[in-house]
């Protein structure tokens, strides 16, 4: 029987242990896919300028290697599009299964492409290719991972289960520094030559695996209950014309965590290597402390994010994100391992507090029939300007020699998205979020 005929229990009838595996199998295949994503970021920064660019500019060469990076989130709505059609009209475990196989695939490949010494030009339009591939897939997979973990959940932790696409984001980036810490045990000659093509090629091993867990998933309930009626035949049609001020809230509420995150790793990495005086070793590491303890920070957000508490959770998050923006670079200009220690600890306890507040926000905005192309659009949208910053960031610091403009970035970004954490905060005291937006809302809600 195929995935949209089928009928598994409706929401409340989701068995625990199933809702549980659910949550599991989202955060093991978002984790394994934004492995993929983000160990391009590290080399990028770290090993593609000298490997895929001429090594007479090596400025020009990071720039070109930090813009094939950026290229990937330029796809990613493209990709949040297809997936969301195909997602909205055929179910969601279908397209899960499709983007993951598509990123490990593309990442392995990554690890077989020859160097601009070898075929010249060849190689970075190769890796630019292989790079789009990861975007699209990228653009489907967030939104997918979201919903499914969101529309599994019992009704009373919905907020906890929306936490499972951050969660695996997160873990992906850890795994990410981890593997790119035991290909550097071979030494800096041979992390730039070979060490790199080991850690993407791990990407294999994890295909397998993930595929296995995704596999055995089912699919949707409140998918299979929206299909009922005929879907809409262009899911994002619909979206453009009936819900244009939720896709822009959504937008601009991923928008903060989206770029601060990308200025903690890759862009902060690479730049205090090369200014600081951080080894790389050091910086991975503490990259690598920091995302532990954001993934401690997300299920400890993830506990908070129902009941009474709610909101106020949602707004404090968001004003927080404002002193993380200030304070990460002073903290890394301490030096050593502890100074780049505390900055990234510092700054991931925020990140990641805010971003286990994404998945369960963004369902809340969109009804089940438009909510993968919705949720997916939203979060790649956003990804698409933070995609740049690692670019931007580089070239502002080469012209001005100071991080100052970067932090006024990050801190306007956050100053925008807070003002939809306020309005989100105001509708919150109002009604109990239903998790979907076309859901009934609970009996005992002060609008039931």
């Amino acid at each position: 029987m195929s995935d949209r005929t089928a009928h598994p229990p409706t929401g409340a009838d989701v068995s625990p242990a199933e809702a549980r595996r659910v949550m599991r199998a989202s955060v093991v295949g978002t984790a394994i896919e934004f492995y993929d994503f983000t160990l391009y970021g590290f080399a990028a920064v770290l090993v593609f300028g000298p490997q895929f660019f001429p090594a007479s500019d090596p400025v020009a060469g990071q720039l070109g290697a930090l813009a094939t990076f950026a290229v990937g989130f330029v796809v990613r709505p493209l990709g949040a599009v297809v997936g969301g059609h195909f997602g909205d009209r055929f179910g969601r475990k279908r397209v899960l299964i499709a983007t993951f196989l598509t990123m490990g695939l593309a990442t392995v490949a990554m690890a077989l492409v020859p160097t601009y010494a070898s075929i010249g030009l060849a190689a970075p339009a190769i890796l630019l290719v292989l790079r789009l591939i990861q975007g699209l897939a990228a653009g489907a997979e967030w939104g997918g991972a979201a919903l499914m973990a969101v529309e599994h959940a019992p009704r009373n932790k919905r907020g906890l289960y929306g936490i499972a696409p951050a969660l695996g984001t997160n873990s992906g980036i850890l795994l990410a520094v981890l593997v790119m810490l035991a290909a550097s045990y071979v030494g800096p000659a041979g992390f730039v030559e070979y060490g790199w093509r080991l850690a993407f090629g791990f990407s294999a091993v994890l295909v397998v695996f993930g595929f296995v867990a995704r596999r055995r998933l089912t699919e949707s309930p409140l998918f299979t209950k929206a299909v009922e009626q005929e879907p809409p035949r262009v899911p994002l049609a619909t979206l453009i014309k009936e819900h244009p001020g939720a896709l822009l809230r959504g937008v601009v509420y991923v928008l903060s965590v989206a770029v601060l995150g990308y200025t903690l790793s890759p862009y902060a990495v690479g730049w205090a290597v090369s200014t600081q005086g951080y080894s790389q070793d050091t910086m991975l590491l503490a990259t690598a402390f920091g995302s532990a303890v954001g993934l401690v920070v997300m299920v400890l957000t993830g506990l908070n994010l129902d009941g009474k508490h709610r909101r106020y959770a949602l707004l404090w998050i968001a004003i927080m994100m404002i002193p993380a923006a200030i304070v990460f670079f002073p903290l890394l200009t301490i030096g050593g391992l502890f100074g780049a220690s505390i900055g990234m600890i510092t700054a991931y306890v925020f990140v990641t507090a805010y971003q286990a507040t994404a998945g369960s926000v963004l369902a809340e905005l969109f009804p089940t029939k438009v909510a993968y192309t919705g949720v997916s659009m939203a979060y790649s949208l956003a990804y698409v300007i933070a995609g740049f910053l690692p670019l931007v960031a580089t070239s502002i610091v080469a012209a001005t020699g100071s991080v100052t403009w970067v932090v006024v970035i990050n801190v306007v970004v956050a100053l925008l998205s807070l003002t939809v954490a306020v309005g989100h905060f105001r509708r919150a005291g109002r009604t109990v979020a239903p998790a979907v937006a076309d859901e009934p809302l609970p009996q005992g809600s002060p609008a039931a």
